[in-house]
């Protein structure tokens, strides 16, 4: 079953919410304060280290700064 990422609309709390893809759209109140959310587009990205140690970006990734910047950014794991 996947996991989706939701937003609170009234207090910005961000939370997992795992259900059936039938349900993606269902109702998916805030844990916190049990207000309406949404779900926001969440991003995987995996990395793979050769015999070297050296990192390298796998299926899924994004290259460089991870949104497309130059250098790093917030959404890049650090290594």
């Amino acid at each position: 079953m996947p996991i989706y990422e939701y937003s609170c609309v009234i207090c910005s709390n961000r939370f997992d919410k795992r259900r059936a893809m039938s349900e993606i759209d269902d109702p998916a109140p805030c844990p916190d304060c049990g207000s309406e959310s949404r779900r926001v587009f969440s991003v995987f990205a995996a990395f793979s280290a050769d015999g070297s140690g050296q990192a390298s970006a796998v299926a899924g990734a994004v290259p460089a700064g991870g949104c497309g910047a130059e250098g790093g950014c917030a959404c890049m794991m650090s290594l």
